[in-house]
């Protein structure tokens, strides 16, 4: 998967408006566009697309707890 270095790497707003959303999520799956930067911080990637269904995985690290060592948000 590619991952952005910066806003530059992103698609604009009118690409985007022209493909699916099936068809975005099968171009970051692939890496021809970037995945979310977000994901790296989170230490989670798509794992498989299809038509209605997306799946992500990641492992979260001891950095995604919050103070009671839980999954912040999970």
């Amino acid at each position: 998967m590619t991952k952005p270095k910066g806003p530059d790497d992103l698609l604009s707003p009118e690409a985007l408006l022209q493909m699916s959303g099936l068809e975005f999520m099968q171009g970051v799956l692939s890496g021809e566009l970037a995945e979310a930067a977000i994901s790296e911080t989170l230490t989670y990637g798509i794992h498989a697309v299809e038509d209605g269904r997306v799946v992500f995985r990641g492992a979260p690290e001891f950095s995604s707890t919050n103070p009671m060592g839980g999954v912040h948000g999970g």
